[in-house]
C-alpha cells in the first residue's frame, strides 16, 4: 500500500503460514434464499444487489426446512445465461462466511440439519459489532483467515523482534517480504541495465518493510502482512514441556515466568488463607496472610 497520513499507525508483521495448524472454514461470495419451488434451470444475473459471475460460489437456502437441495452451489455458465450448479453439501453445525453482498455481508450462517443429504443454514444475527478495520473478533475467523508464526514486526519505521516465534491470526497470504525468494544479486530486466535486487536483505520498498534502512536479514518464504494498530487480531503464546513445566510450576511456584495475570482465589496454603489474592506481575492486592493485612506497600496489624 501507498503511504499516506496514516502510515505511522499501520503495524507489519513478518512470518509465515502454519503449515501443520490450519482453520477449517468455508466461505462464499453470497448467499441466496430462494422458495421451495424454485427452478434450478432459471438463469441468475443478481444475488443480494450484487453481479454474479462465472465459477462463484453461493450459498443457496431452499424454502424454510431442512432439504436435499440447499447447499454450496457452483455459478457456472449455460450457453448466454449464468445458472447453479454443482452442489456440495456441509457438516452438521459448520458454519460459512458471506463475503459479499448488500444485506448479507460478512455474515454467519450455520448448517442446522443433522442429516447426511439434508441442509439447513440459518443466519446467525446475533453477533455484536465492534471497532477496527476487521470489524469485531468473531469476523476474524471468516474469508481468507490462517494461522502465521510470526518472528518480528514492523512499527513507525523501525523493525523489532520478538524474543520468540508467537503464533497470530492474520489473513490473506500476505506480500513476500524477499521479493518472491528471488536470488541474491538477480538482475531487474526492466531496469534495462545490470541493477540487481539485494532480496536477502530487507524489502526495498518501504510500503512493504515499514523501514527506510535495515541491517538485517530475511529469511526466505517470510511473508508480510499489513494491519491497522486498531485492527482486531488473535495471539496465542504456546508453551511446549512435561506436565510440570507447562501446568503445576505456572499454578503453584510463584516464580515461574507464565504466572502474569494467574489468579488464585479460596486456596490454603501451610495454614495461611489467601482468599480473592490476584496476582499479576509483581502485585498482589487483597491478601491476608497469617491475619497481617497487605494493601499495596502499606501493612497493618503488625
Amino acid at each position: 500500500m501507498s503511504e499516506s497520513l496514516l502510515s505511522f499507525s499501520e503495524v507489519l508483521l513478518f512470518g509465515r503460514e502454519l503449515s501443520d495448524l490450519k482453520l477449517r472454514q468455508k466461505s462464499v461470495r453470497l448467499v441466496d434464499e430462494v422458495p421451495a419451488n424454485f427452478d434450478f434451470a432459471t438463469p441468475i444475473t443478481k444475488v443480494d444487489g450484487v453481479t454474479v459471475r462465472e465459477d462463484d460460489r453461493v450459498l443457496v437456502q431452499v424454502g424454510e426446512d431442512a432439504n436435499n437441495k440447499s447447499g454450496i452451489y457452483k455459478v457456472i455458465k449455460d450457453g448466454n445465461d449464468l445458472k447453479y450448479d454443482k452442489r456440495k453439501k456441509v457438516s452438521f453445525e459448520s458454519f460459512v462466511y458471506i463475503r459479499r453482498g448488500r444485506q448479507f455481508k460478512h455474515t454467519f450462517w450455520k448448517q442446522t440439519a443433522n442429516n447426511h443429504s439434508k441442509q439447513l443454514f440459518i443466519e446467525q444475527d446475533d453477533r455484536r459489532r465492534g471497532r477496527g478495520v476487521n470489524n469485531f473478533i468473531g469476523d476474524q475467523f471468516g474469508g481468507d483467515a490462517r494461522l502465521a508464526r510470526i518472528y518480528g514486526f514492523a512499527y513507525d519505521g523501525t523493525y523489532y523482534e520478538l524474543p520468540e516465534p508467537t503464533i497470530f491470526l492474520v489473513h490473506g497470504e500476505g506480500d513476500s517480504a524477499t521479493g518472491g525468494n528471488l536470488p541474491y544479486g538477480f538482475k531487474l530486466e526492466s531496469a534495462g541495465d545490470d541493477t540487481t535486487q539485494q532480496t536477502a536483505r530487507a524489502p526495498m520498498n518501504p510500503s512493504v518493510s515499514g523501514v527506510a534502512a535495515a541491517d538485517y536479514q530475511i529469511a526466505s518464504d517470510i511473508r508480510v502482512w499489513n494491519y491497522d494498530q486498531a485492527d482486531y487480531t488473535i495471539r496465542m503464546d504456546i508453551a511446549a514441556g512435561q506436565l510440570e513445566q507447562v501446568l503445576l510450576d505456572v499454578y503453584f511456584e510463584y516464580d515461574a515466568p507464565m504466572m502474569a495475570g494467574a489468579k488464585v482465589s479460596g486456596a490454603k496454603v501451610s495454614g495461611a488463607k489467601v482468599s480473592g489474592a490476584k496476582v499479576s506481575g509483581a502485585k498482589v492486592s487483597g491478601a491476608k496472610v497469617s491475619s497481617a493485612k497487605v494493601s499495596g506497600a502499606k501493612a497493618r496489624g503488625e
